[in-house]
């Protein structure tokens, strides 16, 4: 960021023309890093004027510097990649097949602070656009491993599965907001569970149907569990893999998805017991999705 410093003035400024300067004599502008110390050293008018907004500015800040991180992570890790004896072994236990997801979250939560300050969003926007890059990349990596064959037979038997709307509601309540800790596993856990995720699609084998409908989902944020540490992800095996698999377009930042997949999948997607932010965007997307059940 340009910062703006006079020496009669106890404050730092991002425009040389800011109506609360007050110092007299010629300023000294320098290049700086964006962070924490910058950030609450700006003037009322460069930053904001309300204490609940400095509080929101703070947040804000954080989200960036943990957006800075992780994308020093993805620099290190492309790096990695260049050596000459590189193999991607994307089967392996150190592959994250999750990563994309919290790249997602840390991008839309640093976007969306910027979105409540809009003076941050040219210091940001290099590194968002980096960021959704980023997460384009490793969705893209997440669907090389998915089977959609499995997939599409796992929403076949969610389909059939024997419950009532009330009870599967209550269910998926219960874990997305992790209400009973003792309940880890998600209500489709037993049609895919992680076993499913470990084999790659089979060669010559067509795992997607011809017919297909098309939706765009709104992805769940990432939320904190019940002493307020952990990262809890809302979303399950199943419901990723077929985000992954079926995205044709995506807007990460605001974290909005576009799907064209076969209609089985996307009528469990719409399934009202799971609560999503679906919308359907054919006619042959199957049934209208309705507002997630109350607890």
């Amino acid at each position: 960021m340009d910062m703006v410093t006079w020496d009669d003035d106890n404050f730092v400024h991002s425009n040389p023309a800011c109506r609360e300067a007050i110092g007299t004599g010629p300023g000294e502008t320098r290049r700086v890093r964006f962070g924490p110390d910058n950030a609450f050293s700006m003037c009322g008018c460069c930053r904001v004027e309300s204490v609940a907004a400095d509080a929101g500015l703070a947040d804000a800040d954080s989200d960036l510097v943990t957006l800075y991180e992780v994308l020093q992570e993805e620099a290190e890790e492309a790096e990695h990649r260049q050596e000459p004896d590189y193999v991607p072994d994307f089967l392996g236990p150190n592959f994250n097949r999750d990563h994309w997801r919290n790249l997602q979250f840390r991008l839309s939560v640093a976007a969306e602070g910027v979105r409540a300050h809009p003076w941050l969003h040219d210091w940001a926007r290099p590194a968002l656009t980096r960021a959704a890059a980023h997460v384009e990349r490793r969705c893209e990596e997440q669907r090389t491993l998915i089977d959609t064959a499995t997939l599409e037979r796992a929403a076949v038997a969610l389909q059939q599965r024997e419950q009532s709307t009330e009870q599967a509601a209550q269910l998926w309540q219960a874990w997305r907001q992790r209400e009973d800790w003792g309940f880890t596993t998600s209500p489709d856990y037993a049609y895919y569970d992680k076993d499913a995720r470990l084999h790659p699609p089979r060669a010559g084998i067509a795992g997607r149907s011809t017919a297909t409908a098309e939706v765009s989902v709104r992805l769940p944020p990432i939320g904190p569990d019940g002493d307020g540490f952990r990262l809890v992800e809302p979303l399950s095996m199943w419901e990723i893999a077929a985000l992954a698999a079926y995205k044709t377009t995506a807007d990460w930042a605001a974290g909005v998805i576009t799907l064209v997949a076969p209609p089985v999948v996307v009528q469990e997607l719409l399934c009202p017991a799971r609560g999503l932010d679906v919308t359907p965007r054919a006619a042959c997307a199957g049934r209208t999705p309705q507002p997630p059940a109350a607890s």
